[in-house]
């Protein structure tokens, strides 16, 4: 049987492997693990379930992602390459809430196709050099899963089980025309305006347009507050200029 197995890691991530029993066996995380690998980037995804806590701290968008589609991601900063929410010590900004996309690392998942015409099944795979044999074990010795193993394990199936709600939310707000492209444009009182391009909202003149049948479906399945989370949410670009003027400031001390 023939398998076609897709390894591309996410934004951030080094080279990754499958997580694999024999060869990891033995293996911990390394100690001294911070934030320093995402400091480049200004966008993280988000599953659905998470609109409401991250709403409060980041402006949520709709982007492309690597397949094209639209999804939802936290906006970390106002520029390339930019991350306001960790610090050169590779701290992340204190009480601001970290995505889960973030707290897997230094693992993730891969699409594994069995070229049977089955369903894609998931892989778990590892950036390799994040593992050491000092650490405390993920897996003992022989190849069995350890406690240390399991938050882990079970932050990968929650996000794995919100993948499917988070992609029909979207989808209902594509087919009902409601996701409209924005730049999300920052006038600081110093130097040059900040634009970020390739971005959707919800256009909250057409939601309020909608049917009512139309809108209490999204609220039956819990979709209208996710919705409202967002459009909430957008008001967060005012704090994030701040944050950009604050380190601008601290960076010419």
């Amino acid at each position: 049987m023939s398998q076609t197995v897709t390894l591309t890691a996410p934004p951030g991530y080094g080279r990754v492997v499958p997580f694999d029993k024999n060869r990891h066996a033995g293996l911990g995380l390394k100690p001294a693990r911070d934030y320093r690998w995402c400091r480049e980037l200004n966008a993280v995804l988000l599953s659905a379930a998470e609109f409401g806590r991250a709403a409060l701290d980041y402006p949520i968008g709709y982007l492309r992602d690597p397949r094209g589609e639209l999804a939802p991601a936290a906006i970390l900063g106002l520029q390339a390459r930019q991350n306001l929410f960790v610090d050169g010590q590779g701290r992340w900004h204190p009480q601001a809430y970290i995505p889960a996309a973030l707290r897997r690392y230094p693992f993730c998942l891969a699409e594994v196709a069995p070229g049977d015409g089955q369903a894609p099944q998931q892989m778990v795979c590892v950036q390799e050099d994040q593992l050491e044999a000092s650490g405390r074990p993920l897996l003992d010795a022989k190849g069995e899963p350890t406690a240390e193993w399991q938050p882990i394990q079970k932050l990968l199936e929650a996000m794995e089980g919100t993948r499917a709600a988070t992609r029909a939310l979207t989808q209902r707000l594509e087919n009902l025309n409601l996701l409209v492209p924005f730049d999300a444009l920052a006038l600081p009182r110093e130097g040059p305006q900040l634009r970020l391009q390739g971005l959707f909202r919800v256009d909250e003149a057409k939601l309020n347009k909608l049917p009512g049948r139309e809108l209490r479906a999204l609220a039956a399945k819990g979709e209208l507050r996710a919705v409202y989370a967002h459009l909430l949410s957008l008001e967060n670009f005012a704090r994030l200029l701040d944050m950009a003027q604050q380190s601008r400031g601290s960076d010419g001390n």
